[in-house]
Order: structure tokens, then C-alpha cells, then sequence
């Protein structure tokens, strides 16, 4: 009899690979990434198909806040993470399954690294939506 992987380690394979961060804010709570190129708020591919695992997690009546963040180098930094947080929340909508969900969407510009760097400096790993599930 083969054995299925859970929902929970095929992200934390994808995580262990480096396309998603996870870090578990609280006891109850977790938070994912997806990131995003430069001066882009599109979803790729595969950060569709991580939405789509990410969407797998989230629990019918639950709540979701997403958080854009960008980096230094970006014009208008809390405009374009603003619109990363929404591209996520539309590709969620889309799903059925997560009519019931409240979603919160914030903007946290270049306040909240994930690598410190000095000003109008390109770093990929903060171009992110920040997917917080409690």
C-alpha cells in the first residue's frame, strides 16, 4: 500500500526547496509566502500552483490576512504591494470552496524584510505576499 503525502509536507517540501517560506507566527496561526519578480504584482505559474496548495490549507469560515510587501528598489513600494496582496485574493476568489473565507488585505511596503538591504536595493525575497492563516 503506498503511502500519500499530507497537504502539510508537500509544503513543507516545497518549502525545504526554497520557493516557500513557512515560519509559524503562533500556535494556531501560519504564515507562507509568495513571491514575486520585480516590479510585477502577476502570479506565475508557480506561484499559482503554490496558491492553489496554500488555498488547500485554508479552512471553510477561516481567515486570511495577506500582506504585500516590496523592495527598496520598487517605484511606489506600497502601491505595488498593495496590488501583490489583491492578485492573491482574486486567484483565492476564484476557488468556490473559499467563498466563505475572510480575507484582509494590507500593505507593508519595504517595513517588514525578510533581508535587510540600504535604500533602492533589489532583493527578491521581499517582493512577497505574506499569506497568514488563523
Amino acid at each position: 500500500m503506498a503511502c500519500l503525502p499530507t497537504r502539510r509536507s508537500v509544503l513543507q517540501g516545497i518549502a525545504a526547496c526554497g520557493l516557500l517560506a513557512l515560519a509559524p507566527a503562533q500556535a494556531r496561526t501560519q504564515s507562507l509566502n509568495i513571491f514575486f519578480d520585480f516590479e510585477s504584482a502577476e502570479l506565475s505559474g508557480a506561484a499559482m500552483e503554490l496558491a492553489d496548495a496554500i488555498a488547500g490549507e485554508i479552512m471553510p469560515g477561516g481567515r486570511v490576512l495577506l500582506i504585500g510587501h516590496a523592495d527598496t528598489a520598487e517605484a511606489q513600494p506600497e502601491r505595488i504591494s498593495y496590488t501583490r496582496g489583491n492578485a492573491v485574493l482574486t486567484h483565492f476568489l476564484r476557488k468556490q470552496v473559499l467563498s466563505k473565507v475572510r480575507f484582509d488585505v494590507v500593505t507593508g511596503g519595504t517595513s517588514s524584510p525578510l533581508v535587510r538591504t540600504g535604500p533602492n536595493t533589489r532583493e527578491a525575497r521581499n517582493r512577497r505576499v505574506e499569506i497568514v492563516l488563523g
